[in-house]
């Protein structure tokens, strides 16, 4: 007698979800990093941590932009990849 084990199937849904999770997990990391940077940067000018004009209303595009603002930080030389600078 032989025994089978049972075999996994990948559906085309499941790897399409799991790529729209990694993709949003990304970018909610990028959102988290921006902000930082952000108060890491401006916190002589406000004293502590804030949070930049609209940047609650700006989190969905965040979300799913951030390759485009991730392009324009390595194209400008600024932003979240340089924050430690003042």
């Amino acid at each position: 007698m032989v025994i089978k084990s049972p075999k996994r199937k990948f559906s085309f849904g499941k790897v399409v979800l799991l790529g729209v999770a990694f993709y949003l997990l990304v970018g909610l990391l990028y959102y988290i990093g921006a902000l930082v940077c952000y108060n890491v940067r401006n916190w002589e000018i406000y004293g502590g941590f804030s949070l930049p004009p609209l940047y609650v209303f700006g989190i969905f595009f965040d979300l799913l932009l951030w390759p485009v603002y991730l392009r324009a930080n390595l194209v400008n030389g600024f932003g979240i990849l340089h924050c430690s600078l003042p």
